[in-house]
C-alpha cells in the first residue's frame, strides 16, 4: 500500500493531467494565427501606401505618359539676343546692353570694348535673365568667346563660369557672370559672344548674345570703316548687307504710356520695330560691296563710308547686318563721333 501510494505520487509529479496537451497546442495555434494576421495587415498597409503614391503620381497624366503642365517647370535663361529679336521683327544693336568689359585691375568700372589694349587682363561681364517665374536655373553654365571684329569670323573660347539664376522677379535676377580674359597680343577689335548652356530650356533661341562695335571720329564730314565678312556655312552663300540707325531708346517711366495691360505692352514693343529705325534723314551710308557671293569659309572685306549732315555733333549709331536669305549671319554697330 505504501509502495502503491508512492507510485501514484511520483506519477502525478511527472505527468500532465488529462487535456493539458490540447490547451498548450491551442495557445501556440492562437499565437501563430495572430502573427500571420499582423504580417498580412502590415503587407496590406504597405501595398495600400504604394498604390496611393502611384495614384497621386499619375493623377492628371495623359494616356501617352507626357508630364502634365502643372507638374513640369522649365527655366528660360536668356540674354539680349540679336538673332532672336530680329526673328520677331525687332531692330537690334550689336552694342549689347547685357555685355560689357572691365579692366581686371579695376573691377566694377566698364571700359570701351572697341578700344581694348593688346595682351591685357580684362573681365567680361554678362547680365543673365530668366523668363520663367516658376523655375530657377541653379549652376547655369555661361560660356564666353571672342571673334575677330567683323561678321562670321572664327571663334576663340575665352572661358566658362557658372551662376545661380533665380526665377524672374526674384532677388538675384538678373544674375551676373564674370569671366577673365587676356586679350591677344596683336592689336585689333573683337566681337564678344556670351552663350547660356542649359539643356532643359523653355526657349533655347534666346541664349546667345554678341557685342560687336567700332567707333570712328568724323573727318570733314566722313567716317570710314572696314571689316571682314566670312561665310561660316558649309555651302556657297550670297551675303546681303543692310543698314539702319537703331539704338536702344531711353526707358520710359512706368506712367509714360497711356492705357493699361496689353495695349501698353504693344505700344512699348512698337518703339523697337525694325521699320521704325531707318538711317536718319540727312545721313548717307555707302556699303561696298552690298552683296558678297562667298564659298564655304571664304572671307572678304567690306568698306562702309558714312557721311553726316553738316554741323552734326554727338554720336550716331549705324548698324550693318549681314543676311543669308532670311537668316541673320551677324553684324556690327558703327558709331560716328562728332564731338571733336
Amino acid at each position: 500500500m505504501n509502495v502503491a501510494g508512492a507510485a501514484m505520487r511520483w506519477h502525478r509529479g511527472h505527468c500532465a493531467p488529462p487535456g493539458s496537451h490540447c490547451r498548450r497546442r491551442c495557445r501556440w495555434l492562437r499565437l501563430l494565427w495572430l502573427a500571420l494576421a499582423l504580417g498580412w495587415l502590415w503587407w496590406l498597409l504597405k501595398e495600400l501606401k504604394r498604390l496611393c503614391r502611384l495614384a497621386n503620381r499619375d493623377r492628371g497624366r495623359p494616356a501617352d505618359g507626357v508630364v502634365p503642365p502643372w507638374a513640369y517647370r522649365q527655366p528660360d535663361p536668356l540674354i539680349y539676343s540679336q538673332r532672336y529679336l530680329q526673328a520677331h521683327g525687332f531692330a537690334v544693336t550689336w552694342d549689347n546692353p547685357d555685355i560689357h568689359v572691365e579692366l581686371a585691375s579695376a573691377p566694377g568700372v566698364p571700359v570701351d570694348a572697341h578700344a581694348l589694349q593688346p595682351d591685357t587682363k580684362y573681365l567680361v561681364v554678362a547680365r543673365v535673365w530668366n523668363g520663367s517665374t516658376t523655375a530657377p536655373a541653379p549652376g547655369l553654365p555661361v560660356r564666353v568667346s571672342y571673334l575677330e571684329f567683323g561678321v562670321g569670323t572664327t571663334r576663340h573660347d575665352v572661358g566658362t563660369t557658372k551662376v545661380d539664376l533665380p526665377v524672374k522677379g526674384a532677388l538675384g535676377c538678373p544674375a551676373v557672370a564674370t569671366v577673365p580674359w587676356r586679350t591677344p597680343a596683336a592689336p585689333g577689335h573683337y566681337c564678344l559672344q556670351v552663350e547660356l548652356l542649359w539643356d532643359d530650356d523653355a526657349n533655347p533661341d534666346n541664349n546667345m548674345g554678341q557685342s560687336n562695335t567700332d567707333v570712328k571720329p568724323l573727318n570733314s564730314p566722313h567716317a570710314a570703316f572696314t571689316f571682314p565678312v566670312r561665310n561660316d556655312r558649309a555651302d556657297q552663300a550670297l551675303v546681303t548687307l543692310r543698314v539702319d540707325g537703331y539704338a536702344i531708346p531711353p526707358l520710359e517711366s512706368c506712367g509714360a504710356s497711356e492705357g493699361k495691360g496689353e495695349g501698353v505692352r504693344r505700344s512699348r514693343l512698337a518703339r523697337h520695330r525694325a521699320e521704325r529705325w531707318p538711317v536718319p534723314d540727312g545721313w548717307r551710308v555707302a556699303v561696298n560691296p552690298a552683296q558678297l557671293p562667298l564659298a564655304p569659309g571664304e572671307q572678304s572685306e567690306v568698306a562702309v563710308d558714312i557721311t553726316a549732315p553738316d554741323g552734326f555733333t554727338g554720336r550716331q549709331a549705324v548698324n550693318v547686318h549681314a543676311d543669308i536669305g532670311d537668316d541673320l549671319l551677324g553684324g556690327v554697330t558703327l558709331y560716328v563721333d562728332g564731338t571733336g
